[in-house]
């Protein structure tokens, strides 16, 4: 076994998971022991007296140098390390190493396992310190208010108990060993469209009960630091926003550690007085610019005393400075010295579970799955152009270069046994250009560039305006946006438009030709921000625009082409609408342009017709589909990139036995749903994503994850929760949004308008079958020296195989004050054999009956009756109850 870094007290045990290391062969600090000289490094002395002594030691300098956000010297004269972060959401974001890639944080939270989740923040931590970091930019908790968010497949859902239970595992996980947690976004980052900019307009108790609630678990962990966000709150920068920060955060949740800001997301010097400690990467507010604001009194040099302490009391708190990472005493900080295999192989362990556990079987129509449940499967045609990738979202949360990858291809081949297993892409793969709206791209089935074959795609020139740099290459297909999450993804993933082109305006000129597959008459369309045109043959059926070309929006033009014939096709793109790019690389629109298309009705592409072949050929056809997002980069809308829908229905209108695996980054629209048997969500199943669905494809794994998001049924639903999508905001450089909804987000939204979602929040099945008692017992328990309700539940497994089920309960509107229709209360897990039946008890949350009282500016209790739902998920209730809070 290779050494480890020593581990904090941890809540729960992670050993049955293999992910613990034996305690040899330490990296020491320079000095162990108090001396006269150091008294600071007394490790029996507590972290508050450490962080005293030093603090009283330092100079002003110091004092500012501790305050560098991420790269800085530290003080090794003093064997300090310097603040040393790394993104970190879902595994360590290295570009130098290879990493454990983790599954996206839905997914972890789909296993409702805080337990499971502290295991995955212990790799995260344990890597981050042997890659030589004292932090970790994770987890991300931002709730997830809005299906068409673009990063929600980092966070954690739409609940807050769920939510704040999953993050504070990973918390846990991460500071077990000698770093800290650097949690985000505080608070109410729930869209990336124009994050910078944003205003988020809320009332106090819908901040309280919903957007703060999942914190407060996670602050009583502990955490070193925590990141404030991009978006204004009320009018408000959230790092210069004195309400939250020191009012909520530093006050009333007792938040020790220190903020520090998103990238660059400080605005002013008065950040630091309204709760801001650190701020960077940049130097406008720190180092000597933060030292002379002190000298001529901008920032009060008490301001800087307590900003130091928490960063100090961060490092002695997690055990950093007995336990440095290698070269902390370096700067500026040398290459990570790649991570052993054996500890690699043991979180690859860890990996697989999670993405094993994570995974929810929406549908299983005629017991479809398990494949190796008495029904011969003989052959089997995996289809779908992202079935042999790596899938991930794109940003600082992405995971660029795994350890030890296994793709959806890979662990169905692996698993299949004697099957005979065949792939077919079935169209092209999915990159950040499917998060626009606008018709289904043209295929690179029917493009063709200068010199190539069919099939290739089309020529293109790109031309950087401001800096005169070209690129020129072949796109498989015009479908292109521009931004960090075009940029910080993994090689092996889609090529995009280099990051050089992704951070000012940009020019296009695609060149080649198109092969119609058909005869008929076909609707082409230029979706587009800025300005663009489209040539087919000699006429320019799409001309540049002549108005306003600000908003992103779809032109189109109607055109007859006869099959097999192919015409000459030119796209010609500026990027000149006004604010296109500003607010730098975080904050802008970008470059966005699509040629898409409707070809006349029966139409086939050849890569689309190959799948269907393969699919009638097979006894089981397996259809992988995604879609893509990433940091800054909201969905334009919830329908499956790439036309695969249409591929979907095709083959399942081929083979009767169709299963499709989604491997998404939230919920997505399936109008193909009544014609496929089997509906298993993936996720971003990060590095043993293809073992995770092979396992539980075959049976190896009986799935138990819960949906940690709600599935609508269309768009207009989520419209008629209140919830706007953030693309329409693009054009909008200080957009407003209005959480109206208030305490209804979610499921209680859905429940609030009386709509059936498609898939509810909590739905998820199993291979057997789970039968309630209508008996519910209510009792109390003490939790942390307080009394809390206790609802118990027989639970009976009536199937044949042993499987696991989250009993969950919900509690109903509170008496005398509006409140949410149901909300969860909380839940336990239960894995019970075949015929066995246990007596499930679920501890509910201490703020189950509770309500953010805003003239009391506390937590306040309802009293009267209120009933208790038990069940399978929000809309499967298996049993109820009523109980009296009593007065007082």
């Amino acid at each position: 076994m290779s050494s480890s870094p020593p581990r904090r007290a941890r809540l729960t045990t992670v050993a049955a998971l293999a992910v613990a290391s034996l305690l040899v062969g330490l990296t020491a600090a320079p000095a162990s022991a108090a001396n006269d000289e150091v008294p600071w490094m007394d490790p029996s002395l507590s972290a508050d007296d450490r962080t005293d002594l030093l603090l009283a030691e330092l100079s002003l300098d110091e004092k500012i140098t501790m305050l560098i956000q991420s790269g800085g010297a530290g003080l090794p004269e003093r064997l300090i390390p310097a603040i040393r972060g790394k993104d970190g959401c879902c595994g360590l974001s290295a570009t130098d190493i290879d990493t454990t890639a983790l599954p996206a944080g839905v997914a972890l939270a789909s296993t409702w396992d805080p337990e499971l989740a502290e295991a995955y923040g212990d790799v995260s931590g344990d890597e981050a310190w042997r890659a030589g970091y004292t932090s970790i930019a994770g987890p991300t908790m931002d709730l997830v208010r809005s299906p068409y968010n673009g990063r929600q497949w980092e966070s954690f859902g739409e609940d807050p108990l769920l939510n704040g239970a999953i993050a504070t595992g990973q918390v846990v996980g991460q500071e077990s060993n000698p770093v800290h947690s650097i949690v985000k976004h505080y608070n109410l980052n729930n869209q990336e469209t124009r994050r910078g900019h944003v205003n988020v307009v809320v009332d106090e108790r819908t901040l309280r009960e919903v957007y703060t609630r999942p914190w407060e678990p996670v602050i009583a962990a502990d955490p070193g630091a925590v990141m404030c966000a991009f978006n204004k709150v009320n009018g408000e920068y959230s790092c210069g926003n004195g309400t939250l920060q020191n009012d909520i955060l530093k006050n009333d949740l007792g938040f020790k550690g220190y903020i520090s800001s998103d990238f660059n997301a400080t605005h002013s010097f008065a950040d630091y007085e309204n709760g801001l400690d650190v701020a960077g990467p940049g130097i406008e507010f720190s180092a000597s610019n933060l030292k002379q604001a002190v000298l001529d009194g901008t920032v009060s040099e008490e301001r800087v005393d307590d900003a130091t302490r928490r960063v100090l009391y961060a490092l002695f708190s997690q055990g950093t400075i007995d336990n440095p990472p290698a070269n902390w005493d370096v700067f500026p900080q040398p290459a990570s010295d790649a991570l052993p295999a054996d500890v690699l192989a043991e979180h690859d362990a860890v990996a697989e579970k999670v993405a094993t556990e994570g995974i929810v079987l929406l549908q299983n129509d005629k017991s479809a799955l398990p494949l190796n449940a008495g029904k011969k499967v003989g052959s089997i045609a995996v289809i779908g152009a992202d079935a042999d990738h790596y899938i991930d979202g794109g940003g600082s949360g992405a995971v660029q270069n795994p350890a030890d990858l296994t793709t959806i291809l890979d662990g169905i081949e692996a698993a299949a046994g004697d099957a005979q297993v065949t792939y077919t892409a079935g169209g092209d793969p999915v990159s950040l250009g499917d998060t626009l709206t606008g018709l289904a791209p043209v295929p690179s089935d029917v493009l063709t560039p200068s010199g190539g074959e069919l099939g290739d795609g089309l020529n293109v020139s790109y031309t950087a305006t401001t800096m005169g740099m070209t690129l020129d290459r072949v796109d498989s297909q015009v479908n292109l946006r521009t931004g960090i999450s075009g940029t910080m993804i993994n090689t092996s993933q889609v090529e995009n438009v280099p990051a050089l082109f992704a951070v000012g305006p940009i020019t296009a000129r695609w060149t080649g030709s198109i092969t119609a597959p058909t005869t008929g008459e076909y609707t082409f369309g230029l979706s587009q921000i800025g300005q663009a045109s489209l040539t087919i043959g000699d006429t320019q059926v799409i001309s540049p625009a002549t108005g306003d070309n600000d908003v992103y929006g779809t032109d189109q033009a109607k055109l007859s082409l006869k099959a097999g014939q192919s015409y000459p096709v030119v796209v010609e793109y500026a990027t000149d609408a006004p604010n296109q790019f500003d607010g730098g690389l975080n904050d802008q629109a970008g470059a966005m342009v699509r040629l898409g298309w409707t070809p006349p009705k029966g139409t086939t592409t050849a890569s689309q017709q190959a799948a269907v072949d393969a699919a009638a050929a097979a006894d089981v056809a397996v259809v992988v589909v995604r879609d893509y997002t990433g940091e800054a980069a909201d969905r334009g809308d919830l329908t499956l990139p790439q036309n695969q829908d249409a591929l979907v229905s095709a083959v399942a209108k081929a083979n009767k036995r169709t299963i499709v695996v989604l491997a998404t980054s939230g919920a997505v629209l399936m109008p193909w749903l009544n014609d496929v048997e089997g509906v298993v969500q993936a996720w971003y199943g990060g590095q043993a994503q293809g073992d995770a669905v092979a396992s539980v494809l075959f049976g190896e794994t009986n799935p138990s994850g819960k949906l940690p998001i709600t599935f609508p049924a269309s768009e207009a639903q989520v419209a008629d929760t209140g919830i706007t999508n953030e693309f329409d905001t693009l054009a909008v450089v200080e957009p407003e949004v209005r959480y109206d909804e208030g305490l209804n987000v979610g499921y209680k939204a859905y429940l609030a308008n009386d709509a059936a979602p498609l898939f509810s929040f909590g739905h998820g099945l199993s291979y057997t079958s789970f039968k309630y008692d209508k008996k519910v017992t209510l009792g109390t328990t003490t939790v942390d020296g307080e009394t809390r309700t206790t609802a118990t539940v027989t639970v009976r497994n009536q199937g044949k195989l042993t499987g696991t089920e989250k009993v969950q309960v919900y509690v109903g509107s509170l008496p005398g004050v509006s409140s949410p229709e149901k909300q969860l209360a909380g839940w336990a897990s239960v894995t019970l054999d075949s015929k066995q039946s246990a007596e499930v008890t679920v501890v509910l949350d201490e703020h189950a009956f509770q309500y953010w009282n805003t003239e009391a500016d506390a937590w306040t209790t309802a009293t009267g009756s209120v009933t208790l739902e038990i069940g399978s998920s929000s809309s499967d209730i298996r049993a109820t109850t009523k109980t009296v809070i009593p007065a007082g």
